[in-house]
This record gives structure tokens, C-alpha cells and sequence, in this order.
């Protein structure tokens, strides 16, 4: 796992075919092992995908934006304990993450300026993929 999460980690530097040798360097060595192998599929099934953000002009490369949506979501389950059942805060969880997803972005600065008006559903769908109006 620390060989895949290092291939992984320096995909950003990589081009698509040493990305591609070190994956088959894994598979030769790992080929007898059903769980590694199981992983490195779905590695290469999903490989245009996991690279895919390289496409992107001034994409960010780290996950502070994750992080802080995260941090965001760890203050908001605190409330979650005054639900009167799991159903209740389940709903509420679904709509408070659809929020967040499609409310469009206002106050990114510097090289995130473009962001400025779109969702972070419009920036990582599928182009194929027709979202339904939900807010």
C-alpha cells in the first residue's frame, strides 16, 4: 500500500506513461496476491479519472479545500446529537452536503479567482452527466 499511496502521491509529476510503467511494476511484483491486485485494477479502471485534475488549468494540487470542508463538516455533526433519529440527521446530512455543493463559490482570491461563480459540482462532473436543478 505505501508503493501504490507513493505512485499515488507523486502522480502530479508524473507523465501519464511512468505513471503507467510504475503501476505494472507493482502488478509484476504483486500479480499473486488477490487483494493487490484487486486494488491495482481499480486503480487502472479508474485511472483517467484519478489523473484527470491535470487537465484542469490551475487546478490546486493539495486538499486544503477538503480539508476545510471537513473541518466545516465536523462542527456541523455536533448538532446531529439532538436529532430524534437516525433518519432525521441522515436526511439533514444529505441536504447539508447538497448545499454545500451546489452553492457557488463568492469569495476566492489570487490564482482561485475563476472559481468565482460556479459549484463544485459544475467543476468535477462528468461533461456527459446532466445534473438536475435541486436548489
Amino acid at each position: 500500500m505505501k508503493r501504490i499511496e507513493s505512485i499515488i502521491d507523486s502522480s502530479n509529476k508524473l507523465s501519464d506513461e511512468t505513471f503507467s510503467r510504475w503501476l505494472w511494476a507493482l502488478f509484476r511484483d504483486f500479480k499473486d496476491d488477490s487483494l493487490c491486485l484487486s486494488v491495482l485494477t481499480n486503480i487502472e479502471k479508474y485511472k483517467k479519472e484519478l489523473i484527470a485534475y491535470r487537465g484542469i488549468p490551475k487546478a490546486p494540487l493539495t486538499t486544503n479545500l477538503i480539508e476545510g470542508m471537513n473541518s466545516h463538516i465536523e462542527k456541523r455533526l455536533q448538532k446531529l446529537r439532538s436529532f430524534q433519529t437516525i433518519e432525521y440527521a441522515r436526511l439533514w446530512f444529505n441536504g447539508f452536503i447538497l448545499k454545500k455543493r451546489f452553492t457557488k463559490f463568492t469569495d476566492c482570491g489570487l490564482k482561485f479567482r475563476y472559481l468565482n461563480g460556479k459549484t463544485g459540482v459544475e467543476m468535477t462532473k462528468k461533461e456527459r452527466v446532466v445534473l438536475p436543478l435541486l436548489f
